[in-house]
């Protein structure tokens, strides 16, 4: 009876407790941009522990990204999801956020370099956002590599904040137009595992790219 309890009270704070603390957008995207005029798409999830009282509490994120090249060494990205706690089963919106990316450095099958800056609203920002984006590609020994560091600033809360977000994980090219995504998230203390589908004319980072195949 006392387990029962205690479970009930667990649940019954769980809105609050995702809400105090936060959540993470993977990030289902690469350094590489897409060209212009292209569409891009990422479907996928992600996975989180959010611990209350020393029980884990393990959340899903499905989420997807939308990606339209503005030109080919920039492009405009659109990114929203639910949270679904699977202690409870209930779907929340987790948020939006959009940002523009910009190609600094893309050497096919080598390594390719973006820098980028956007907005969001929802759990990750506790309300409004702003933040920045670095990511790269690389392929060193010819295993497609993907890191990123987001530095981010909450709007509107008590005081001027800095949360910092990276991301490591793989960009395992599938089909010319199929890339897989695995990320694991982190701005501590929250981590998040990610895997996803993209699916565009973005090059996998260990191929070099031919503009014929499009």
């Amino acid at each position: 009876m006392r387990q029962q309890v205690r479970w009930v009270f667990l649940v019954a704070l769980l809105p609050a407790t995702l809400l105090l603390s936060g959540c993470l957008f993977n990030a289902f995207q690469a350094a590489r941009t897409i060209g212009a005029g292209n569409i891009g798409l990422a479907v996928g999830s992600g996975i989180m522990e959010i611990g209350l009282e020393g029980d884990p509490i393990w959340t899903l994120t499905p989420q997807a990204r939308l990606s339209y090249g503005l030109g080919d060494r920039a492009e405009f990205g659109l990114q929203s999801g639910a949270m679904i706690p699977l202690a409870t089963g209930d779907v929340g919106w987790m948020g939006a956020q959009a940002d523009l990316k910009f190609s600094v450095i893309d050497e096919p099958g080598a390594l390719a370099l973006a820098v980028g800056f956007g907005a969001g609203i929802g759990l990750e920002f506790v309300g409004w956002g702003v933040f920045g984006e670095v990511l790269l590609d690389a392929s060193p020994i010819g295993f497609p590599l993907f890191f990123a560091y987001k530095p981010k600033v909450p709007v509107g809360g008590a005081g001027l904040a800095l949360w910092h977000q990276v991301t490591g994980g793989l960009s395992l090219r599938l089909s010319e137009r199929a890339n897989l995504l695995l990320r694991v998230d982190v701005q501590w203390p929250l981590v998040s595992f990610g895997v996803a589908l993209e699916f565009g004319p973005r090059q996998g980072v260990g191929e070099p790219s031919d503009p014929a195949e499009f």
